[in-house]
């Protein structure tokens, strides 16, 4: 079964030495399977037709023999899908010609990407193929027939990659039918589940999209990407997947967070459940080992202070256990319109949120010591927002706890309150009033 590692994301790809870093995380995590597939190199999606130039291909010969030296088997991707025409021979020259560069410098696996685009196939196909999916599983058919006898594999992503561009049934969908049908066996499909960013992916769901697709999908896991949201980054375990899924996959491959660093969390985990549990203290104590303060002869940042990190940057879909704590307690002490702050229940609150707010300067202080500035820098933003944010909370709270008029304002109608966010993005979310769940409702 394939596991590993896709450098698939929207955004700045990773330097030599982040990947290098990467590699070792995988090695130790018993991952097999590294894949060079990164938006921001123009070759692999918007100039697909234009061959790698003599010091990039170098490069990738580099990071080839990095991750083979290190057991990883070594895949890079070509997305043809943003303007290619599936019947033209021109087109499938330039696509065999960029798939012979990379067999002559030893590549024998090969993804196809015909993610995020229209589902629309180009006029001059319709006289050639009945369906977008017969077109893409031609074009992908040809490649195979042009690698026979290599021993090269084909990894595809569909167009329709989750359930809910699916429609919501995936048996129903005649596109992931017509490429169940035509798409030759020996090529193995990208799925990421119910959603693009899947909170859950069980095995009713897969046991679904295996019969459409008659295989085994491989999971392209983005529950720790990032690149959708840039205000969030994640740190916490893989959740969601049981073990049953497993057999029910040909392999599991993580999409992560942009920043390359903060992304130890997210393969340990993921190599941990695929090898058969998650243990978040071992992976913990493991990320730990990196956390070295500058100019301590070796001294290391608290396990405790790492695990606040952690918590505070847990899930997409779920605060940390502690954080989660916190803010049921904070809802419970703002329930009441007029707080009792002589009570039990509201002292006790208010300091806990004190201390939480003492641990996370500490942290943020403690982060801005350590030697590996790029781990530093993978967090700092967002750790600068959490400071700022508890900050305003505590303000707040001890604003409450002075008794303030019924008519009075937090803060001061005299003060500039920094805390508050301005800007487009804010401007557009005040007039798109939401609930937490993220509906609009308009009365």
């Amino acid at each position: 079964m394939l596991t590993g590692v896709i450098e698939g994301f929207y955004g700045r790809d990773w330097r030599r030495e982040e990947r290098l870093e990467v590699f070792d995380w995988m090695r130790d995590a018993q991952m097999n399977t590294y894949i060079y597939g990164p938006k921001d190199d123009v070759h692999v999606r918007a100039r697909w037709r234009t061959p790698y130039g003599p010091g990039m291909l170098a490069s990738l010969v580099d990071l080839k023999t990095q991750a083979e030296a290190r057991g990883l088997g070594f895949w890079v991707a070509l997305a043809p899908c943003l303007d290619v025409t599936y019947s033209d021979p021109v087109d499938r020259a330039a696509l065999m010609a960029r798939v012979d560069q990379l067999m002559g410098i030893g590549v024998t696996g090969f993804v196809l990407l015909f993610d995020d685009i229209p589902n629309v196939m180009p006029a001059a196909d319709h006289a050639v193929f009945s369906s977008f999916a017969a077109a893409q599983a031609s074009l992908s058919n040809a490649v195979v027939e042009h690698l026979a006898g290599t021993g090269a594999r084909v990894l595809f992503c569909p167009t329709e990659y989750c359930g809910r561009m699916a429609g919501g049934d995936v048996e129903k969908s005649a596109y992931l039918q017509v490429l169940g049908a035509e798409l030759d066996p020996s090529v193995a499909v990208f799925w990421t589940g119910p959603e693009i960013v899947s909170e859950v992916i069980d095995a009713a769901g897969l046991e679904a999209v295996g019969r459409v697709l008659r295989r085994k999908p491989v999971i392209w896991d983005n529950f720790h990407a990032n690149d959708y949201d840039i205000r969030r980054v994640y740190a916490g375990p893989l959740g969601g997947r049981g073990p049953e899924t497993l057999e029910l996959v040909d392999g599991w491959i993580t999409n992560p967070n942009n920043e390359a660093e903060a992304n130890f969390i997210a393969v340990r985990t993921t190599g941990q459940f695929v090898q058969g549990g998650i243990d978040m203290e071992v992976a913990l104590a493991d990320w730990h080992k990196r956390f070295t303060l500058a100019y301590s002869d070796g001294a290391k940042m608290p396990l405790e202070a790492v695990r606040l990190l952690s918590d505070l940057f847990w899930q997409p879909f779920a605060q940390g256990p502690e954080s989660a704590a916190l803010f049921a307690r904070v809802r419970a002490m703002l329930a009441v319109h007029r707080p009792d702050t002589q009570g039990a229940a509201w002292r006790e609150g208010l300091e806990t949120v004190r201390d939480f707010k003492r641990r996370i300067n500490a942290l943020f202080v403690a982060m801005t010591e350590i030697e590996n500035r790029d781990l530093f820098h993978a967090f700092h933003g967002y750790l600068w927002e959490a400071q700022e944010e508890i900050g305003h909370l505590v303000k707040y709270l001890e604003w409450l706890d002075t008794d303030p008029a019924p008519d009075a304002v937090f803060p001061a109608r005299d003060r500039i309150h920094n805390f508050y966010r301005r800007g487009f993005g804010v401007e557009v979310q005040e007039i798109l009033q939401r609930d937490r769940a993220g509906w609009y409702h308009h009365d």
